[in-house]
C-alpha cells in the first residue's frame, strides 16, 4: 500500500519539478471530521495536486478505467482508489464512500465526472450532492487552473513548467431541503466563484445550466 503521507510528498516533488504552481488557502482545510472535497478537473494532474496540497490523508475516488491504465494503474491501486462507474447507477460505491465519511474521512470527487471537455466548468453530477446531503458533511471546494494538457504538454516540449493554481475555499454545508438538481448546480457555483471567469463554463451566469441527461 501506498500511504497518504508518502503519497503528499512525492506528488508534492513532482508538482514542484514539473508545474509553477500557486496554492492558496490551504489554512481553510478543517483539520479533522467528514470533508467531501470537490474539484473542477481540468487534467490529469488536478487530484495528484491534491494529495500534494490538501493537508489531510484523503480517500481519492476515480473512474474504474484508471485502474487498468499502466504506470497510473497500479499507483491508484496501491493507493487504494475507490473505482466509479460513469455513467452508471453505482449504489454499492456510494455507500462504500458515505462509509468513509461517517468514519471522518475527507473523500476527493470531481462533480463534473471527466476531464472537462471544454477547459470550463461543464453541468455537476448529482452524486457528490447526494453524498454532502446524506452525510450531512462539510463540503471543501477546490479550484484549479492551467492543468489541462493542451497547455501543460507543448510547455514541457520546450522545457518549460506551466502556470498551474490551486485555491482552497472556505468549507461549507448545503442548505437544507435543496432538490438533488439544485444541490449539485450550488456544489458547482460554489467551485465558479473561486475560479475565473474564463474557466466558470456553464456557471459562469446565475441562470442554471442546461443539464444533458
Amino acid at each position: 500500500m501506498l500511504s497518504p503521507s508518502l503519497a503528499s510528498r512525492l506528488c508534492r516533488l513532482l508538482a514542484r519539478l514539473l508545474l509553477r504552481i500557486s496554492v492558496r488557502g490551504v489554512e481553510q482545510v478543517p483539520p479533522a471530521g467528514p470533508l467531501l472535497v470537490t474539484i473542477n478537473h481540468l487534467g490529469g494532474a488536478d487530484p495528484f495536486l491534491c494529495l500534494a496540497y490538501v493537508p489531510r490523508p484523503l480517500t481519492i475516488a476515480g473512474k474504474r478505467e484508471i485502474l487498468g491504465w499502466p504506470l497510473l494503474g497500479p499507483v491508484a491501486r496501491a493507493y487504494g482508489m475507490i473505482p466509479l462507474a460513469r455513467g452508471e447507477p453505482d449504489r454499492a460505491t456510494l455507500r462504500l464512500l458515505l462509509d468513509r465519511l461517517a468514519g471522518g474521512a475527507a473523500v476527493l470527487i470531481a462533480p463534473e465526472g471527466r476531464e472537462s471537455h471544454t477547459g470550463a466548468l461543464e453541468v455537476g453530477k448529482t452524486g457528490p450532492a447526494f453524498l454532502a446531503q446524506h452525510a450531512d458533511c462539510a463540503v471543501l471546494p477546490v479550484a484549479i487552473t492551467g492543468t489541462a494538457w493542451r497547455g501543460v504538454l507543448p510547455a514541457w516540449k520546450r522545457l518549460r513548467r506551466p502556470p498551474v493554481s490551486v485555491t482552497i475555499g472556505a468549507p461549507y454545508r448545503l442548505p437544507p431541503g435543496l432538490p438533488r438538481r439544485a444541490a449539485a448546480d450550488y456544489l458547482m457555483r460554489r467551485l465558479a466563484a473561486l475560479l475565473p471567469p474564463e474557466y466558470r463554463g456553464v456557471y459562469a451566469s446565475d441562470s442554471p445550466p442546461d443539464v444533458v441527461r
